[in-house]
């Protein structure tokens, strides 16, 4: 029998092996032929992708060629701009920039103007041409500034071919990332030749390999770009092996994986049988569960462990009146939540997280509520715990029968325990009210006698009074058990106070209130003492109206509150004084003392507050700087308590013509701002301008003294929206600084013409002292000859600017500026230092100039050191001669000036006096200084040779100087027809462009070497 059931499941298997292993062999011969399938389709595929990488190569290489013939086009273009939009640029500043475009541009061979050849093309168009292997492009530019011609010219910028390639690696791979082999690619790049054929750029050798080829049209650029694999085309498509051997290794793999799943599929079958049968008992066992679970009326409930939802059975949604799953996986978690009772919510949180959430707990154990909808509940027991594959599975069944017979057995056991427990403590609270109410009358003497405090009950109807001991201490009334009368309580009392006292004890007793008060009780020794009375109505069990209450001595606190109201009064007093102190401090720290003006400070707050508020909205102002004119002159000869009267009277001119409203503030010696916060127009404020400045003309009596002085008024408005306070005060500031220039006492406003002269001195300033760190400033030579016989007798020394941008600058340009950045005595000394140099090189090549005349400025006069500087130079007596302007005026007190000249004599250096007959030089003046020669101004000089007026002039100079031993020399002569005149009426020496221009030193020495010639001629 067994050998029977045996034999047809043994060929059963066989059979189906057999079928298992044919299917497999199939299977097999089908995954072979898609191998080589997929290997000739690999091979096609890779052929594809190498040409499609070169041609994304060829394709990069074309956007990088556009890029940058667009970027060399964009800085030929920046160039342009920027040589247009600067009309003072210079030649030095284009070289600069092309010599920096062509270092960082190794690729440009050069850049250039030439003449535009074609005057009909567009402005700034770039265009781009080709000369064999150079690429140009060319864009018409407007003239250069120093050039003559006025038609437009083109920039020229020649572009190395060869080096536009190389040094942009745009024919190489080196920058591209290392992915594959075949990655790399040979590019070659043609253009065509202006004389035929093509010009190659690259490899050659890419022609020989069948290339990818790509256009590119740039400008007037033709290029064809040529592309193919570095190692060919065969090589690339010899890397495919792995690949093939790949192929190769999943086609054994997948015959492996078949052999092995016919294999494992016969192993499936005998499972699949056992697992049926297993299934078929654990369906029975099922059964058997589920019954006992309908009939005990149990429902079954599981928590997923990854999504945690809640599933419930449908008993389980009966228990807690909710209707059946839609779904055997819906989520019944916001359902159970919502069916507990509201004071089980937070413990079925609190358990839901330990178990689920938190995973802490393994166990589920709870117990709750289901409201009902007749108002009742049902108790339910839900116990669970955690499976192994991480779920909590448990059931949930009805316990309202246990527990509402638990809880009837608590409640009585609860009421009989409470009943017991309140007799116990009634029985214990009766006797401790006694014993409480012993300690407290205990407790409640020894405060009143420790306090020192007395009871009283006082009866309304007979106005008598029961006091203890410590009350009749307290009055000074000797002990009685009587009652005490009305009359010896008031006898104690100070007088102004029993009325007041008498009516408030009525008021209490009548209106049922609380009486509180404190009385002065006059002791029989005369001292006074302040007893403070406390006590309210009372109505006793017969029926009678009573007040009863307590005394105390407050003496102390009595007198203590005096003292501190005498103490806060005084505290008060010393803090109005501190707030006054306060304010005059803040006073005197925005004011000044003297004109009480606001400050600097309170003006520098104004400007700050101006410039928070224009920040948040358009703001309009106005800024007066105010200078006084002479004021150093009053302060220096009447004094500084008449220089402090002017100020006072300026400060009272101000407030008296500046409206109400307007901040007026001194802020300096004798400098005012007025900031007119209003809108006001240019007429409004010239017309304050114009009243303060009459005003101030008039003269201010000083003990005495007529004090006059004037103002300059520089004005400055706001203009446009947020604008910058500060900025408008220094605007004001430059307008005052024109005021003084046009000659003070007056009024001038702000422009931005003057901002823009301000900046062009500031700008000559810092190359004025440029200048001296790279060595600018040269000297120049003007020749002077002797009237009588038109000898060489000596020449002028004159400072020359050899600027970098406007060339050779005559000193009028730059001395103005050179004298306000106090620089004047260097120039001098590099005068003197050049003129004797040259002079000592002039010896050296054989020539004679008897005399260099130096200018000498004052500031350089008036030096302390000039003497010791002097006595450091090798000057020959009668070699070099100092030049004085006019308009240095000698008077009595300038003893250093006068020491310096008398010394300078005595080194042998001879004194003239420059333009005679401009300044102050009076014939004492000459009397005292004794020049050796004076030279007369061109501006008397250029006349005389059609004015008989200025010719007379002229001579009576000469005969002057003549009589006084000095000799005369005549500047500015321009013509032969002034030399002659000058030389008959006595001038002894002559200079002017009739004969020479200042010249270089070179050129003044070609002079001299041909003046025999000249002389001659």
């Amino acid at each position: 029998m067994r050998d029977l059931t045996r034999n047809p499941r043994a060929e059963s298997r066989w059979g189906n092996g057999m079928l298992w292993l044919i299917g497999g062999t199939l299977l097999s011969v089908v995954i072979v032929s898609t191998g080589l399938m997929i290997d000739r389709q690999t091979a096609l595929a890779e052929r594809g992708r190498i040409e499609h990488a070169v041609l994304d190569r060829l394709r990069h290489v074309k956007s990088e060629i556009e890029t940058q013939i667009l970027r060399d086009t964009n800085l030929a273009l920046s160039i342009a701009d920027d040589i247009a939009d600067d009309s003072m640029i210079s030649p030095p500043e284009v070289n600069r920039m092309i010599a920096r475009t062509l270092t960082d541009n190794s690729h440009i061979q050069s850049i250039r103007f030439e003449p535009l050849s074609d005057p009909g093309r567009m402005a700034f168009t770039p265009a781009i041409r080709q000369t064999e292997r150079t690429f140009v492009i060319d864009i018409p530019v407007p003239p250069l500034p120093w050039q003559a011609q006025q038609g437009w010219i083109s920039l020229i910028v020649a572009i190395d071919g060869n080096r536009f390639f190389d040094d942009h690696n745009l024919l190489s791979d080196d920058e591209l990332p290392e992915h594959e082999e075949h990655d790399h690619t040979k590019i070659s790049v043609t253009l065509p030749s202006v004389t035929g054929g093509d010009l190659i750029f690259g490899d050659s050798s890419t022609f020989n390999e069948m290339p990818v080829t790509i256009a590119v049209t740039e400008g007037g650029l033709d290029f064809q770009i040529f592309g193919v694999p570095a190692d060919g085309w065969d090589a690339a498509m010899n890397r495919m092996l792995p690949s093939r051997l790949l192929v190769l290794a999943g086609v054994v793999a997948m015959m492996i994986s078949v052999l092995l799943a016919v294999f494992l599929l016969s192993e499936r079958n005998l499972n699949i049988a056992r697992l049926r049968a297993r299934e078929q008992r654990l369906l029975e066992l099922s059964e058997r569960f589920q019954l006992a679970l309908e009939t005990s009326n149990t429902g079954i409930w599981e928590i997923d462990p990854v999504t945690h939802a809640l599933i419930w059975d449908n008993r389980s949604a009966g228990l807690h009146g909710l209707p059946e799953s839609l779904a055997d996986d819906e989520d019944r978690l916001a359902d159970w939540f919502a069916s507990l009772h509201a004071e089980d919510i937070g413990k079925g949180e609190q358990l839901y997280f330990d178990c689920v959430v938190a995973a802490t707990a393994d166990r589920w154990d709870i117990s709750y509520r289901v409201p009902l909808s007749d108002q009742s509940f049902r108790y339910l027991r839900s116990v669970g715990a955690r499976t192994i594959d991480g779920s909590i599975t448990g059931i949930v069944c009805d316990v309202t029968t246990d527990t509402l017979v638990t809880q009837s057995l608590s409640r009585a056991k609860e009421n009989s325990d409470i009943k017991n427990a309140e007799l116990e403590l009634a029985l214990e609270e009766l006797s401790s009210r006694e014993h409480q109410l012993a300690e407290a009358s205990q407790r409640l003497d020894l405060a009143l006698g420790s306090y020192n405090c007395g009871t009283w009950e006082g009866d309304p109807v007979t106005r008598t009074a029961i006091w203890d001991e410590r009350m009749h201490q307290l009055y000074g009334v000797p002990f009685t058990d009587k009652a005490v009368t009305e009359h010896v309580w008031l006898s104690r009392l100070h007088p102004d106070e029993r009325g007041e006292i008498q009516l408030a004890t009525k008021r209490a007793a009548t209106l049922d209130q609380i009486i509180n008060t404190t009385q002065r009780v006059v002791l029989q020794n005369g001292e006074m003492r302040y007893i403070r009375s406390v006590g309210q109505p009372h109505v006793g069990r017969d029926g009678k109206k009573k007040l009863i209450g307590i005394a105390f001595d407050v003496t102390a606190d009595a007198l203590l509150a005096e003292q501190l109201r005498s103490a806060k009064a005084e505290a008060d007093m010393r803090n109005i004084e501190l707030e006054l102190a306060k304010n005059r401090i803040e006073f005197n720290a925005l004011h000044d003392p003297l004109t009480s003006l606001a400050n600097r400070r309170k003006l520098d707050l104004e400007l700050d507050m101006l410039g928070r508020s224009g920040d948040r909205q358009a703001t309009r102002f106005a800024i007066l700087h105010l200078d006084l004119d002479r004021f150093k002159e009053i302060n220096d000869t009447l004094g500084h308590a008449a220089g402090d009267a002017m100020l006072v009277h300026a400060s009272r001119i101000l407030m008296k013509h500046v409206p109400r409203g307007d901040l007026v503030a001194r802020i300096g010696g004798d400098e005012f701002v007025v900031l007119a916060r209003r809108q006001t127009t240019m007429e409004e404020l010239a017309t304050l301008a114009s009243k303060i400045i009459e005003e101030m003309r008039q003269p201010l009596d000083f003990e005495g003294f007529d004090c006059r002085c004037g103002v300059s008024i520089g004005i400055a408005q706001a203009q446009g929206p947020a604008p910058d306070a500060r900025k408008i005060l220094i605007n004001a500031d430059i307008a005052l600084y024109q005021a003084k220039e046009k000659g003070r006492n007056c009024y001038e406003f702000f422009t931005p013409d003057l901002q823009a002269n301000i900046v062009a001195k500031k700008r000559m300033a810092d190359d004025i002292l440029a200048g001296f760190d790279r060595d600018e400033f040269v000297v120049y030579y003007q020749p002077q000859f002797e009237a009588s016989s038109m000898q060489l007798c000596g020449a002028e020394a004159l400072i020359r600017w050899r600027h970098p941008d406007r060339g050779i600058l005559a000193s009028g340009n730059f001395l103005k500026v050179a004298e306000d950045l106090n620089v004047m005595a260097r120039i001098d000394e590099l005068v003197l230092q050049t003129a004797l140099k040259d002079q000592m090189r002039w010896t050296a090549l054989g020539m004679q100039v008897p005399r260099i005349s130096v200018n000498v400025s004052s500031k350089r006069l008036h030096d302390g050191n000039l003497i010791d500087q002097l006595k450091g130079l090798a000057i020959s007596p009668g070699s070099i001669c100092f030049e004085l302007v006019e308009s240095i005026f000698l008077d009595e007190s300038d003893t250093l000036a006068s020491d310096n000249i008398e010394k300078i004599k005595s080194l042998g250096i001879d004194i003239e006096i420059d333009d005679f007959g401009t300044g102050h030089t009076s014939i004492v003046s000459l009397l005292k200084l004794k020049p050796k020669r004076l030279k007369i101004d061109r501006q008397l000089v250029l006349p005389v040779t059609v004015q008989p007026q200025e010719r007379s002039l002229v001579r009576n100079i000469v005969e002057i100087a003549r009589s006084l031993g000095i000799e005369t020399v005549a500047e500015g002569v321009e013509t032969h027809e002034h030399a002659g005149i000058l030389r008959q009426l006595g001038c002894d020496y002559l200079q002017g462009y009739a004969f020479a221009k200042p010249l270089s030193f070179d050129d003044f020495t070609r002079f001299v070497d041909h003046l025999p010639q000249r002389k001659a001629s």
